[in-house]
């Protein structure tokens, strides 16, 4: 994995703020398409040192049929409770979803179990995060495109961009 920023000199500040915002968040707007049809909803993520997100949906749901189709996506990420004329802060970025192996789901699985304890009411480990009896999946999202929003670090109307090589 290759990380690239605009600005080498502001590289440790810009990973910095991606960081922040991906931890101060929760909920992330995923965007999908299929035939030409976009369709947005919400999920919790749980994230890693690369910048993949992980998801865990229910497997009928529109947006996984549309995964299955296609996978390039958008998302967004930010609080919502931000008022207009404020210092911004969000994440856009594009990349790709996966339904992810048996053989991520561990990483995947303890990475979401830790940010969200709750869910071990559900889910006793890892692996019950493909479950027929729920009939859902995690799924990772690999991001390579993010555009910052951060006016409290970088000023007002700055937006900063990261690409990801993989």
């Amino acid at each position: 994995m290759k990380i690239i920023v605009e600005n080498k000199k502001e590289e440790f500040k810009i990973l910095d703020a991606v960081k922040n915002l991906l931890n101060k968040s929760k909920l992330l707007t995923l965007s999908t398409s299929k035939n030409n049809q976009p369709y947005s909803n919400t999920a919790f993520y749980a994230f890693d040192r690369e910048f993949n997100l992980y998801i865990w949906s229910e497997e009928n749901t529109l947006h996984n049929k549309n995964i299955s189709k296609n996978n390039k996506i958008a998302i967004n990420i930010f609080e919502s409770n931000q008022t207009w004329g404020s210092n911004l802060q969000g994440i856009q970025a594009l990349g790709n979803a996966y339904s992810i192996s048996n053989k991520e789901l561990l990483k995947a699985g303890f990475l979401y179990l830790k940010r969200f304890p709750k869910s071990l009411k559900l889910v006793k480990n890892p692996k019950n995060f493909h479950n027929k009896i729920f009939q859902s999946k995690m799924y990772r999202i690999q991001l390579n495109k993010i555009k910052l929003f951060d006016e409290k670090t970088f000023g007002k109307y700055e937006t900063r961009e990261v690409i990801i090589k993989r």
